[in-house]
């Protein structure tokens, strides 16, 4: 009975973030272990609004967001190979980096380093690795060049992300490039946080994730499963087809199940080849689960296990954790 009641309070929790207000989104790792956050303007007994959480990016993490951090570091005058991989090189860096602006060394992109990083401005005419860091964020030719190509496609994300319109890369355009969509930010202590089905549909369509396929149900998944996601679509740039959540017929075994809110399935073929491509060739190869073959991630400090599941029966898809 306790236990009903906790998941109910802290799905209405969730549903009332997700309505309105102001909250600063808080990582709970490196730099941001001291941020606080600020209540915004009072619409309802407790109405707060979302903002765009920055990836808190570590030893270990790979993707889009780290390649434009080390094109930020060069920058900034650190040698440093922008590969997309956060090594021991890259650590380095970011501790160089945060020591120069007093901040907390530990190796750690958090919302406060990426507030430093980000602290300039790009524009046209401009050169060098500021300006491949934008253009690896919008996805197009990373020649380093700002050109009009470049400024055509900042005046398109500026207008879609509903910011003013001027094709220069200010700190604003810094942070909704990195952090992206708005997404619910979970407090640090309950990591359980379960949404009802349309309280999930609603984010993911947020971020442009379309709905599940079938009968999927995503009533009762956890929150971080549903950022982590989204996390994998802005890492990827793919897009993102969801087959299976919490509905039954899935094993219940494990303490990290479908039915406990853990896991979805992605489709792999069709338009689920980008994803399986991206997994394959950007994420960590480890053993496999029986003879399914097994990769390991982290997305925006979220640890995923990403299984391609063949089952006897066919329905090829993968299988992956959010933890």
């Amino acid at each position: 009975m306790r236990k009903n009641v906790r998941n109910l309070l802290l799905q209405g929790l969730a549903a009332v973030l997700l309505a309105g207000g102001t909250l600063g989104a808080v990582n709970a790792t490196g730099d941001e272990a001291n941020a606080s956050t600020k209540p915004g303007p009072r619409t309802g007994s407790h109405a707060t609004s979302l903002r765009a959480v920055w990836p808190a990016l570590k030893t270990g993490s790979r993707g889009t967001d780290v390649l434009t951090a080390q094109h930020l570091l060069a920058a900034r005058g650190h040698r440093l190979a922008a590969d997309g991989a956060f090594g021991q090189k890259t650590t380095k860096a970011v501790r160089d980096f945060q020591r120069k602006n007093r901040l907390k060394a530990d190796g750690v992109i958090g919302a406060k380093t990426w507030a430093k990083l980000t602290n300039l401005t790009v524009a046209s005419g401009a050169r060098g690795q500021a300006v491949k860091a934008v253009q690896v964020q919008l996805g197009v030719k990373a020649d380093g060049v700002f050109g009009r190509k470049t400024k055509a496609a900042v005046s398109s994300f500026q207008k879609k992300s509903r910011l003013a319109v001027d094709g220069v890369v200010r700190p604003t355009t810094w942070h909704r490039l990195i952090a992206g969509t708005s997404t619910l930010a979970v407090p640090a202590s309950p990591r359980d946080v379960r949404l009802d089905h349309k309280l999930a549909l609603r984010q993911l369509a947020a971020a442009g994730i379309q709905r599940p396929v079938g009968r999927t149900s995503l009533h009762g998944v956890r929150a971080r499963t549903i950022q982590g996601v989204i996390a994998l679509r802005k890492a990827s740039r793919c897009t993102i087809v969801i087959t299976g959540g919490t509905e039954s017929g899935h094993s219940t075994k494990g303490n990290y199940s479908h039915a406990k809110g853990y896991k979805l399935d992605l489709r792999t073929r069709d338009e689920g080849r980008c994803v399986t491509n991206w997994i394959k060739n950007t994420q960590r190869k480890g053993k496999p689960r029986g003879n399914d073959p097994r990769w390991h991630g982290t997305l925006n400090g979220i640890s995923a296990e990403y299984v391609y599941e063949t089952p006897r029966n066919g329905g090829i898809h993968w299988d992956i954790t959010f933890k």
